[in-house]
């Protein structure tokens, strides 16, 4: 009996695995067709390491935009700072990571998200903004901001969201 519990519980265990969710935060420059693109990336799983490895040289993955005091505490974060011309003038992009705690082994410390922040001069085109709403590091009910497009003839920026249980709900294990 032993041995037959022993293999039912080495089979349990050896089939249970943890999620890992991947983020990029991003933005694209198309002069062609007079448009600012943030993008933000989410994906768990396999998906998630398949994102990574595809990201392009304007993403970044918000745990690289921090820098850790120990291998507990993060000392402080980075921001990403670019530019990009329209036919209106000369956008200045800023991206950042939203640590879900600053001792990554405390609550929600493996949690990451990211913000953007859009001028023109000085005049704030999107306001300083965190990528996920109400997500934090349970994600049942928060919503995805993915894409929020800026474009100089427009009144105002047009932003695709997603719930964030259908965007992290890839199961495919991990490489």
């Amino acid at each position: 009996m032993r041995p037959a519990i022993a293999l039912l519980l080495y089979f349990l265990v050896a089939s249970a695995h943890a999620d890992a969710f991947f983020k990029l935060v991003g933005y694209q420059c198309n002069r062609e067709s007079d448009l600012l693109v943030l993008t933000y990336d989410a994906a768990a799983n396999g998906a998630g390491q398949s994102m990574l490895e595809a990201k392009t040289e304007h993403q970044w993955d918000p745990w690289t935009l921090i820098r850790m005091r120990d291998e507990h505490n993060i000392e402080s974060t980075m921001t990403v700072r670019r530019t990009c011309k329209l036919s209106d003038g000369v956008y200045s992009v800023e991206l950042g990571p939203v640590p879900g705690n600053m001792n990554i082994q405390s609550r929600c410390g493996a949690w990451i998200s990211a913000w953007a922040e859009v001028r023109r001069g000085t005049r704030v085109i999107y306001p300083r903004a965190d990528f996920e709403s109400g997500v934090g590091c349970f994600f049942a009910d928060g919503e995805i901001t993915t894409r929020i497009e800026i474009a100089p003839r427009r009144s105002k920026h047009k932003a695709t969201k997603q719930s964030a249980e259908q965007l992290l709900s890839d199961t495919s294990p991990l490489r």
